[in-house]
């Protein structure tokens, strides 16, 4: 028989691989399995290595037999320790699948080619170990580092042979897959199971003579050995509370720089991926450490990356190189957050590695500046990279020049008056004087609250625009809190309007952008405030140049309207069909019930009372409790063929718009949703809240009407109901809703995710979301997706999806994401 060569065998290997886990999901039992992914991953890898065979699955093959066949084999001794390790990891796993019949499991695995396994095994593996990721994202414990973070912090490393490397919080040992066996390698990982995939990772790779042990990376620091390089990516959340260090509450950046500078050689060099908060923090112990770093030159890059290309966070990140060797004045600061790209379906952002080495070993002076160390002494120690990177190459002046800051008094105990939040302030260059009619009046918090008698600008000092509003004090005073400062203005020097109007262009926006801390909340500090320079014409100049720009914005203004009005003129006969939806959900909630209520009735109800069906509500009466039950079911039943038949188009134009907390919403819907499942799917939420409680965020507020958008989610669930899903209890159906943020968009994506049939073939977003169009068995009256696109269009959101069995998805066990962007309101704490 002739050999079949095939031109992309890693893909054919890896789809192979894939289907082995239909046999997992097709079973109860095996669908129960935690680590299926990983057990197949270590039977490939067995039948690779020559370990097993076709002959191995019999009926009485267990993990004891297994053990044998690597004890037995001709691998060297190190490899079969390394396998007995891993066997014994998940060795509760293994003992489920080899009790189950493994008669399909084996007709498939068999199907892989050994041939193509052994010439390409290394990049099938991590093949599929990044599709793991990508499909389980930061809820699998074995989070693998994106590929090119890996590749950019190796490449700037330039390891050479027999150099000695030091990982500490290993995970997956994603650098030592970068290495040859003339170095030596020292790796720690924690979890016991993230250890196990990675020494087969290190199987794989055919890297033997590397130490990668169970350790914790804090308690057991090497201290025994010098090395040439110290790598790693550090857990971002990890206290220091939990261990007995000599200080408490010290930063994870600190304890790791600290025990690199004495374990590292003379020669060499700190490579770590850290939170960016590192590079502005203010507290003591942190400003003193980086004074240290900074006066002692031993900070020899640092490198902004983009945000959004880890998964597991949200946080904005940083590499910073330590150098025990530099001996000059300067850091580099490489900016390389305009470096990511997205793949077609515009989830996942990848950082473009290639082209930022590139630039890098140029000296493109867009994106690498070497900066004196003086200069950061006078930026006081701050090391945020895009602070460095500010174009105020231009004639003007610094704010400190025009204005001064008011402090303010202190508000009294008790106090009651009118309370200013950011979301009070002005975004516009026309309407911007402060409504203080409008402002609540309330009891004034004590702490963190100013009073302001005197009129003055106010601006925002978080989130991403100024919002600069003009307060004309009357006799009535304001409250506010440190998220606004209050700025004296000079007239005598500047026109109000004219600065205004500054605050809003793009060149403010871009100092702006450079001088703010975090990428989760964005925050100016009072001094770097007053660091924003503008341009100052003539008082005379400074009126035209306003007027023109007024006057533009206005037209603008106008022709914005015109265009919302046109796109929300919706047909009068759209209303049949908007009450279906309206009642479509609560309906199907009320069947569901009844049945149960039947159920809980003839099962255990009657047992007590045999003669209930002939029970009447009084003796004079004919109609009996049995008579009553079939009046309501056959009412429901009537009911839900009219909402059906309902028309074909939807009222979108009344809507309760109001501000509201996402998280709060989505967890409730989430919790109805397990309600109405009856067994029918499993729901999974993921709301990603350590990202945001990290920077302190309260809420994710957006704007629009709940019942709207709650009957939008229960359409694409039901679309997963009736053309996704089989209706029987216990078929491994699963919903998972999980919110992605981006918050250099500010947006929160929602995706809901079902495990149930692909969406047909081919099919476009055009032919998805068109008005009557069907698909699938069941073929409904092709509105759900139609109005699920309407719903997020009047939200000012996106509705998109990605087919997860296609070129553009995930593989993994969900086959649809239907995906959800709304605009993050910028009012997301108690002052805001």
């Amino acid at each position: 028989m002739p050999e079949i060569i095939y031109s992309n065998p890693i893909d054919v290997v890896s789809y192979k691989i894939f289907r082995l886990f239909d046999v997992f999901r097709g079973n109860s039992k095996l669908n129960t399995i935690d680590d299926s992914f990983q057990i197949v991953l270590l039977l490939v890898s067995l039948y690779k290595d020559g370990v097993i065979n076709e002959n191995s699955f019999n009926n009485y093959f267990d993990v004891y037999e297994l053990k044998s066949l690597i004890l037995n084999s001709t691998l060297n001794s190190q490899n079969k320790d390394a396998y007995i390790q891993i066997v014994d990891t998940f060795n509760n796993s293994l003992t489920i699948l080899f009790s189950e019949p493994l008669n399909y499991f084996s007709f498939l695995f068999f199907q892989l080619e050994k041939r193509m396994l052994l010439e390409n095994f290394p990049r099938i593996f991590d093949e599929l170990l990044y599709k793991l990721s990508e499909a389980h994202g930061k809820h699998t414990s074995e989070f693998i580092q994106p590929y090119e973070i890996t590749r950019l912090i190796m490449n700037l490393a330039k390891v050479k042979d027999n150099d000695t490397i030091y990982n500490p919080f290993a995970g997956l040992a994603s650098f030592a897959t970068f290495l040859n066996n003339t170095n030596h390698y020292y790796g720690q990982e924690i979890n016991h199971k993230t250890l196990a995939l990675g020494k087969l990772r290190l199987l794989a790779y055919k890297l033997e003579n590397f130490e990668y042990k169970q350790e914790d990376s804090i308690e057991d620091w090497n201290s025994f050995s010098e090395f040439d390089l110290i790598v790693s990516n550090p857990p971002f959340n990890l206290k220091y509370n939990n261990y007995n260090y000599r200080q408490i509450n010290i930063s994870i950046e600190i304890v790791i720089i600290e025990r690199s500078l004495q374990q590292l050689n003379q020669r060499g060099k700190l490579i770590c991926v850290f939170p960016e908060s590192f590079l502005f923090k203010k507290n003591p112990k942190d400003l003193a450490f980086k004074k240290h770093l900074i006066e002692n030159n031993l900070i020899d890059t640092i490198i902004s990356l983009p945000n959004g290309i880890f998964k597991h966070t949200a946080i904005g990140t940083c590499i910073v190189i330590i150098n025990k060797k530099k001996v000059y004045n300067t850091i580099r600061f490489i900016d390389a957050s305009s470096f990511v790209y997205s793949k077609s379906n515009n989830r996942d952002k990848l950082l473009d590695d290639l082209n930022l080495l590139e630039q890098i070993e140029n000296n493109n002076n867009k994106i690498v500046r070497l900066i004196d160390k003086e200069v950061i002494i006078e930026n006081d120690y701050n090391l945020l990279v895009s602070r460095y990177f500010i174009n105020d190459n231009f004639e003007g002046v610094r704010l400190n020049h025009i204005g001064s800051f008011i402090r303010g008094a202190r508000s009294e105990n008790d106090a009651i008056g009118k309370f200013v939040k950011i979301r009070n302030l002005k975004d516009n260059i026309v309407n911007f004087n402060l409504d203080i009619e409008e402002l609540e009046e309330r009891e004034i918090p004590s702490l963190g609250t100013r009073k302001i008698q005197q009129s003055c600008l106010l601006v925002a000092l978080k989130w991403r625009t100024l919002k600069p509003t003009y307060f004309e004090y009357n006799g009535e005073p304001i409250y506010i809190s440190n998220d606004i400062l209050a700025f004296k203005v000079d007239k005598k020097i500047i026109n109000i309007n004219y600065l205004i109007n500054e605050l809003h262009a793009d060149y403010v926006l871009n100092q702006i952008d450079g001088l703010r801390l975090s990428s989760i909340i964005p925050t100016l500090r009072k001094e770097d405030f007053f660091q924003i320079k503008i341009k100052l014409p003539s008082l005379e100049e400074q009126k035209k140049l306003y007027f023109s720009n007024a006057d533009k914005f206005l037209k603008s203004i106008v022709k914005e309207s015109e265009q919302v009005f046109h796109e929300k003129k919706i047909n009068i006969e759209d209303e049949n069909s908007f009450l279906r939806h309206q009642i479509a959900g609560s309906l199907k909630n009320i069947r569901g019930a009844f049945k149960f209520v039947q159920k809980i009735i003839d099962e255990q109800i009657k047992l007590q009372i045999p003669d209930l069906d002939n029970l009447k509500a009084d003796v004079r009466l004919q109609t009996t409790f049995s008579n009553y039950m079939n009046i309501i079911e056959r009412d429901l039943e009537s009911m839900n063929k009219a909402v059906n038949k309902a028309g074909d188009k939807i009222d979108l134009l009344d809507l309760n718009v109001e501000s509201f907390d996402l998280l709060d919403f989505i967890k409730d819907y989430s919790n109805s949703l397990k309600i109405r499942a009856n067994n029918l799917f499993d729901v999974e939420l993921d709301l990603d809240e350590s990202a945001i409680i990290e920077y302190g965020i309260s809420a994710i507020n957006i704007s629009g009407d709940k019942d709207i958008i709650r009957r939008m989610l229960d359409n694409i669930v039901e679309n997963a109901e009736n053309h996704a899903f089989s209706n029987s209890i216990d078929s491994g159906n699963k919903i998972k809703i999980e919110l992605i943020y981006d918050f250099e968009d500010f947006s929160v994506q929602i995706d809901i995710s079902n495990t149930g049939k692909p969406l047909p073939k081919n099919i476009s977003f055009e032919s998805l979301v068109r008005k009557g169009s069907t698909s699938g068995e069941n073929t409904g009256n092709g509105i759900g997706l139609w109005y699920v696109n309407e719903v997020m269009k009047i939200h000012k959101g996106k509705f998109g999806f990605t087919d997860e069995t296609g070129s553009e998805g995930i593989k993994g066990e969900y086959v649809t994401s239907m995906e959800l962007t709304f605009p993050i309101n910028t009012a997301n704490n108690e002052n805001v």
